[in-house]
């Protein structure tokens, strides 16, 4: 009988892990990290204008509702400084990946 419950015991202990939390968790490392929301734009847009215009608007969404999130927007290498003018500071601009295999296959590619 005695060997029953402690196995009992010990088996409720180790299953705490699998129990449901509702809604309550421990604080971990992760919830000190800030989320950090990116764009790309896939080749688009075909102009200056156009990625001005894109980049404002994205810019403009950003107001002082806007969660404590840090975002950055990847455009065509060619729009890099238009685009960093255009969101005055409100987010980080990154380049997408160039190679000369893009530029030799038609349509949209990702490498990874």
């Amino acid at each position: 009988m005695k060997f029953a419950a402690l196995s009992l015991l010990s088996m409720l202990a180790t299953t705490g892990a699998f129990a449901p939390s509702f809604g309550i968790r421990p604080s971990t490392s992760l919830d000190a990290r800030k989320p950090f929301i990116t764009g790309n734009w896939k080749l688009n847009p075909q102009t200056r204008d156009e990625a001005i215009a894109l980049a404002g608007e994205i810019a403009a969404a950003i107001g002082p509702d806007t969660p404590d999130v840090d975002v950055a927007l990847f455009v065509p290498y060619v729009f890099i400084e238009s685009a960093m003018e255009a969101v005055d500071g409100k987010m980080f601009i990154g380049a997408e990946v160039c190679s000369v295999i893009s530029e030799m296959l038609s349509g949209v590619h990702t490498i990874t």
